[in-house]
């Protein structure tokens, strides 16, 4: 899948400082990774002995995220457990303890630029840091379709905004800034297709975290779509396979990690 952070300009010097990467390795997973590749957050890492400029760390937990500064070159930014929330200046006092509260899980507003542009930002916020996560809509891509299911443009655009989608299965998704996987839904399985370069990718999603603010429990994902679509997947692995591919039906289901997604096996032409 292609992300707007290419693996090479991963800060590699930063993370080993962090004890994150070593000898030609990661030691975060490679769900974590594509979270960082795609601009969004880790899961909270525990980082211990640290010794960072001079200043001996015994423990540090924090997300992380990369992003572009303006020079175009990529930062490191590590964020830890606030003892209170980091307000942000886009909101009001309302505003920000409704998010806190649960009572609304985002706020769409307006933010000046150049003086006399606007652009839209969704604001979220990340009860485990207690920060306000501010992300364009504009930059998320969102799925063509879901367990086969394709999304209208009008649902596309909500998924961007942060709103939850429903499906006609009943299936409920929702894009977050603050999951690594970038997704949340009430079931615990999906297979998402993605159109890049002129093909489809199709993303398999397990171990994905419920809605924000439902309690219920998750469905284990084992629906009609869910296993049709990784039917069609594994039919068109299939297909690459006599064509000469060299990913096989066993190397997709290997990959298929309890809790991690797959990084764009599947990809067929465009149909």
């Amino acid at each position: 899948m292609k992300y707007p952070i290419n693996e090479n300009e991963m800060p590699l010097n930063e993370l080993e400082k962090l004890g994150l990467y070593k000898d030609g390795g990661f030691s975060i997973s490679p769900e974590n990774i594509d979270a960082l590749l795609a601009g969004r957050r880790t899961d909270m890492l525990s980082m211990a002995g640290l010794n960072i400029d001079g200043f001996a760390i015994r423990q540090l937990d924090a997300k992380l995220s990369l992003s572009r500064n303006t020079d175009g070159n990529i930062q490191l930014n590590i964020h830890p457990i606030y003892h209170e929330p980091q307000w942000h200046p886009l909101l009001s006092d309302d505003e920000e303890k409704a998010l806190i509260a649960g009572e609304k899980h985002v706020v769409s507003k307006e933010q000046e630029i150049d003086g006399n542009k606007k652009k839209k930002i969704i604001i979220e916020y990340d009860d485990l840091t207690r920060e306000f996560v501010a992300y364009e809509p504009d930059g998320v891509q969102a799925p063509i379709r879901v367990n086969g299911e394709e999304l209208s443009e009008k649902q596309q655009e909500a998924f961007r905004n942060g709103e939850v989608v429903e499906l006609k299965d009943g299936t409920k998704i929702q894009h977050s800034a603050t999951d690594n996987k970038g997704i949340r839904s009430d079931r615990k399985r999906l297979i998402l297709s993605v159109l890049l370069d002129g093909g489809i990718s199709y993303l398999v999603f397990r171990g994905i975290n419920n809605l924000k603010g439902r309690f219920e429990p998750q469905d284990e994902g084992f629906s009609k779509g869910y296993n049709q679509a990784l039917a069609n997947m594994m039919l068109i692995d299939k297909q690459e396979k006599e064509r000469g591919n060299e990913k096989t039906v066993h190397d997709l289901v290997s990959n298929l990690r309890e809790t991690q997604h797959s990084r764009g096996y599947g990809r067929t032409a465009a149909r």
